[in-house]
């Protein structure tokens, strides 16, 4: 993803209150759902791509109630930061394990405007 995408991803309605829920303790998806008030399918969408960009983490599994296993999940990010330098989009996140990852600049093209 480029940095037009992350910031887009960071600031979602949903992607937010994900990683701000499951910050200080795995949380499943269900749970988050449920407690979020997000609907049990983008959910899955959310964390599946907060997964691929590292800005989530699996941290093992639990079982439930009914007897099936269930993966928790761990926010990753400490800070995130974005912001505008010579015309380009910039992010910028520190994760919980002290690794700053920036993105690819992005430059708006004529269009988005």
């Amino acid at each position: 993803m480029n940095a037009y995408e992350l910031s887009k991803l960071l600031v979602d309605e949903y992607s937010a209150k994900i990683l701000t829920y499951a910050k200080n303790r795995p949380r499943s998806v269900q749970d988050m759902c449920r407690q979020l008030n997000i609907p049990t399918t983008l959910g899955y969408r959310r964390v599946n791509i907060l997964v691929s960009q590292g800005l989530l983490s699996c941290e093992g599994k639990a079982l439930t109630r009914a007897g099936k296993w269930t993966r928790l999940y761990l926010s990753q990010v400490r800070r995130a930061f974005i912001f505008f330098d010579g015309g380009r989009v910039r992010l910028r996140c520190e994760l919980n394990t002290g690794q700053i990852k920036s993105s690819e600049d992005w430059v708006a093209s004529a269009s988005v405007f």
